[in-house]
């Protein structure tokens, strides 16, 4: 299906530049308009509905989350173009919102425009920027997005237990029960490895340091949670534990 795109960027260097990357890599693309802040945006998808929409963050007036104050159920996907840090950059990823860091890397611009267009028309974009703000308005993340079979689930990381391997996939386990997702553990893993609430106890699991209400070392070490559930510690990984915890002050 041709994509038709909106880039919107108040740095008329930025528009053009990103305008010719798209026509010079990204041959699935049907037109490109482009605009200069989110008021002429809107008027311009009223008018002319588009199916991708480049959405520079930092602009004068109204940033770029403002685009969804005027939309309730965007038909549209959303990749983000931004120079924001590492630490804002997680917050994309536990959002499952995708971004362009500024200079836009050509292979990465591929890529997302690929993944953009599968995602076009299933309409939960402003429910994942929303959470993208949450995210990025506080200095400990708040949600996660995880993916099911046809849609994406928001938790908040405080209400998780536990994520415990499960093949190529993960379950999750919360204070609302037990989600299978479509996402192997390690990359749990690799998106949460700034956050001090979680720790890779064992090649099977990654608890929140947070829930827990008892650690036993007798017959083995294992760590108990506030839902009364408990998995291992494992044997290499008890040391390390040990000084994480007698680092922890309550």
């Amino acid at each position: 299906m041709p994509i038709r795109v909106l880039i919107v960027d108040d740095e008329p260097a930025a528009r053009s530049l990103l305008r010719q990357l798209l026509a010079d890599h990204c041959p699935a693309i049907r037109s490109i308009s482009e605009a200069g802040d989110i008021r002429s945006a809107v008027k311009m998808i009223n008018n002319q509905p588009v199916d991708l929409v480049f959405l520079d963050i930092e602009m004068p007036e109204e940033n770029g989350f403002a685009l969804f104050d005027y939309f309730r159920q965007p038909s549209f996907e959303v990749i983000f173009c931004t120079a924001y840090s590492e630490y804002a950059l997680r917050a994309f990823e536990v959002s499952a919102v995708d971004y362009l860091l500024k200079p836009v890397s050509i292979s990465k611009l591929i890529a997302g425009v690929e993944k953009a267009r599968k995602l076009i028309g299933q309409g939960q974009i402003s429910q994942r920027a929303s959470v993208l703000r949450e995210n990025l308005n506080v200095t400990k993340l708040q949600k996660i997005a995880l993916p099911m079979a046809d849609s994406l689930l928001f938790v908040q990381l405080d209400d998780i237990f536990f994520f415990e391997a499960d093949g190529s996939y993960t379950n999750v386990i919360t204070r609302q029960g037990k989600t299978l997702v479509s996402k192997k553990i390690k990359e749990f893993d690799e998106l949460l490895a700034d956050d001090e609430r979680f720790y890779r106890i064992h090649r099977s699991y990654l608890i929140n340091t947070h829930q827990i209400r008892r650690y036993n070392k007798k017959d083995g070490a294992t760590v108990e949670f506030d839902n009364g559930l408990s998995t291992p510690i494992a044997r290499e990984k008890v040391k390390d534990f040990d000084e994480f915890i007698a680092g922890i002050r309550v």
